[in-house]
């Protein structure tokens, strides 16, 4: 089978992901790789083996609207495509030019990945929103990261028995650019570390998590690594009165991921609201526990007291239990990272999604 994986994102989970599904699905399937220039080159992709064709996408909303308009570079990306003569189309994530390619190329069954079927709050933007809606139209199967997200995809355009459930495995970062020297303003790591790691949006519970780390403090020498890009404004009150805080606030490259979670001592999930968590394989990948929310498909990736802990959402006294929990005996902590990392290695891994991936392109071909 002849399989297209595109992927025209700049940054982002995106890339891992097509990594780790390009390195698995080769090893028996024909692939063609679609990047864009950006993401191509932050990669060694001849380390892989994998035909790639690269493409110029866009860098801000701008030129993003300007390419809907003026769709020439997406119809001769379409045109080369269209050449390699695939079997199937696979979108492992969403990107705004997705819709205008399966268009062009409707003769081809696509096969997409929907990591958000509802969308989280705050991040609702109605054209984006309506461009996925129509790239879920045309698509023949659709993809989602966890059991429970399947009936909201449903509801958006994929009949049921066209949605298959995968798992986000642990990522391989040997495949990643040599770090390009990320510096860090910590002197020397004297204290537990906790790590929010992320884009920083309303949903992601920092409201939650800095009052938290406060209480912990007062009993706890520790430190919280606050790295990701967003507006922090809304929580400056909470962070000018919190010390033992530092605050990577902007986009964080792969290549610099490593250095970052070899900092931590576990990574801190507060969210109010969640699809799946890409940060949790991370911290599998590191054997990092890991404490998170129970809402959305994240009991999917975390079974409490086994591979991690679970606390209610927005429950600031929870939040605090479970942390010092980890704080007052280390190997409690080690186990949890450990098994979270035995869990991603034989359970959630990338072998088994491929396969599961494979399967639904195969179907998809078929339809």
């Amino acid at each position: 089978m002849k399989i297209a994986l595109i992927y025209l994102g700049r940054r982002g989970a995106g890339l891992p992901i097509s990594l780790e599904l390009a390195r698995h699905l080769a090893e028996t399937e024909e692939l063609l790789m679609v990047l864009s220039e950006t993401a191509a080159a932050s990669v060694d992709w001849t380390s892989l083996g994998v035909k790639t064709l690269t493409a110029i996408t866009y860098e801000n909303l701008a030129q993003a609207v300007w390419s809907w308009i003026d769709q020439r570079r997406i119809h001769r990306l379409a045109e080369q495509i269209a050449a390699w003569k695939p079997d199937v189309l696979l979108f492992p994530m969403f990107y705004t030019w997705n819709p205008f390619l399966q268009a062009r190329l409707r003769h081809i069954p696509s096969v997409i990945a929907v990591h958000d079927p509802r969308p989280h709050p705050g991040l609702s933007d109605k054209l984006f929103q309506w461009l996925e809606n129509r790239s879920i139209r045309l698509a023949a199967r659709g993809l989602v990261f966890s059991q429970s997200l399947a009936p909201e995809l449903a509801r958006r355009g994929i009949s049921p028995e066209k949605i298959d459930t995968i798992s986000l495995g642990a990522f391989d970062y040997k495949y990643v650019k040599s770090p390009t020297g990320f510096q860090s303003n910590a002197t020397e790591q004297i204290a537990p570390t906790l790590l929010f790691f992320g884009r920083i949006t309303e949903y992601k519970g920092l409201e939650i998590l800095l009052p938290a780390f406060q209480q912990v403090r007062l009993h706890h020498k520790v430190q919280l690594l606050i790295a990701g890009d967003g507006d922090l404004r809304p929580y400056r009150p909470l962070l000018e009165t919190c010390e033992g805080v530092e605050v990577i606030n902007r986009w964080v490259a792969d290549e610099e991921i490593p250095e970052i979670f070899q900092r931590a001592d576990m990574v801190i999930l507060p969210y109010t609201s969640a699809s799946q968590s890409g940060v949790i394989p991370i911290a599998a990948s590191f054997g990092l526990p890991v404490i998170a929310t129970c809402t959305g498909g994240i009991p999917e990736q975390i079974q409490d007291g086994q591979n991690g802990l679970l606390i209610e959402p927005g429950s600031t006294e929870q939040l605090v239990e479970a942390i010092e929990h980890l704080l007052t005996d280390s190997s409690i902590g080690q186990g949890l990272g450990q098994r979270l990392r035995d869990d991603f290695e034989n359970e959630h891994n990338w072998q088994q999604t491929a396969i599961i991936v494979r399967d639904s392109l195969l179907k998809a071909r078929l339809t």
